[in-house]
């Protein structure tokens, strides 16, 4: 009796659904307007072929997805979910979604890449079904995945130690005369928290995507990024059917899951953080580090906004700005930008040169 009345209770505090619904042949979606349920239910239609020819071992049933204001299965609020942009419900077939995230169709292929996986997939370890669901995403939603890839990545940089870079402001010799042989130079360091040397490699043990797995943001934000960077160094050298292949092969063995050295091996990683801090600077190309940028441009804008003003020369920095150079490079990876030429960044500087100064 108290079996049967505790799944009524528990059923009674699930999430009410959104009223608007459209059922199509992939699933049923269901969102607060019409509109909004259409474009997932073509986003989800446009995926689920994708996702099954692109990734080995993968079905998908039929599935409901709800977008919510925060994805939530239970009517109650669950901190360990709070800020989530999508949830994977493998108890209900349910994939839910919030509106506000930051792209709607790469969140959907994310969770959409959960529900697909067959049973070898299991065998990654901790949290690496997360690396691979970001992975697949990418690639099915090629438009996000700079942003994607740049938040991924120098999270993981941020996890070993962080993101090491060179920032070179020259003023062009035409213009200036002999004072432009004079420049500036910084060495800038990214650092998140300081952690124990070998803290990355609990991403084999950790499962940073279950609900029930209690993290800290900036913990949870670790490991996924250090998941993102294993998965995505072992689908550069052998694929999607290679990773599989390691999965397959660990079932075969009647192993519990993917050794860790079988997934070092693949990667071309070491246990050493100094490799995965290195190797995460060298996966960020130019669009990835603009695309940081976007992230937190204050460092940068600082830095630059900073030298200028102090600069001696006659008249406003606001009206010889075009004849600088703003160079930043990451010293542990090469990809570089001028940070003047990008639209977004030079903006926000001049904005700042155009302040009136502050009172001494």
């Amino acid at each position: 009796m108290s079996a049967i009345v505790s799944a009524f209770v528990l059923t009674s505090c699930l999430a009410s659904p959104p009223a608007k619904q459209i059922d199509a042949a992939s699933g049923r979606v269901r969102a607060d307007s019409l509109a909004e349920a259409r474009r997932v239910s073509l986003a989800l239609e446009e995926l689920e072929p994708k996702l099954l020819a692109l990734l080995p071992d993968t079905h998908l049933d039929h599935i409901e997805v709800w977008i919510q204001d925060e994805p939530r299965l239970y009517s109650f609020p669950q901190s360990s979910v709070i800020d989530a942009e999508g949830l994977w419900a493998e108890s209900h077939g349910r994939i839910l979604l919030a509106r506000s995230a930051d792209s709607l169709e790469r969140t959907l292929a994310h969770e959409l890449t959960h529900a697909a996986l067959g049973d070898s997939w299991r065998m990654l370890p901790g949290s690496l079904e997360e690396g691979l669901c970001d992975r697949v995403s990418a690639e099915l939603c090629p438009e996000g995945a700079a942003r994607l890839r740049a938040g991924r990545l120098s999270s993981a940089a941020l996890a070993c130690g962080g993101l090491r870079m060179q920032l070179d402001v020259r003023r062009k010799p035409a213009a200036l005369g002999e004072a432009a042989a004079m420049g500036w130079s910084a060495s800038i360091v990214l650092s998140g928290e300081e952690t124990p040397d070998d803290s990355h490699l609990n991403v084999f043990r950790v499962a940073a995507g279950l609900s029930s797995t209690r993290l800290e943001r900036g913990a949870k934000r670790a490991y996924y990024g250090l998941s993102f960077l294993l998965i995505d160094l072992i689908v550069a050298r052998d694929g999607f059917e290679g990773l599989q292949e390691l999965c397959a092969r660990a079932e075969r063995e009647g192993l519990g899951g993917v050794p860790r050295s079988w997934l070092l091996d693949a990667s071309g990683l070491d246990p050493n953080a100094l490799s995965w801090r290195e190797a995460a600077s060298r996966s960020l190309g130019e669009r990835e580090l603009i695309e940081l940028l976007r992230m937190y441009p204050d460092f940068a804008v600082d830095a630059v906004v900073g030298y200028l003003e102090d600069v001696d020369l006659p008249g406003s920095p606001a009206d010889w700005i075009g004849d600088v150079r703003a160079r930043l490079t990451l010293t542990e990876g090469g990809a570089s930008v001028d940070i003047l030429a990008v639209d977004f960044l030079r903006d926000a500087i001049e904005a700042r040169l155009a302040e009136p100064a502050s009172a001494e």
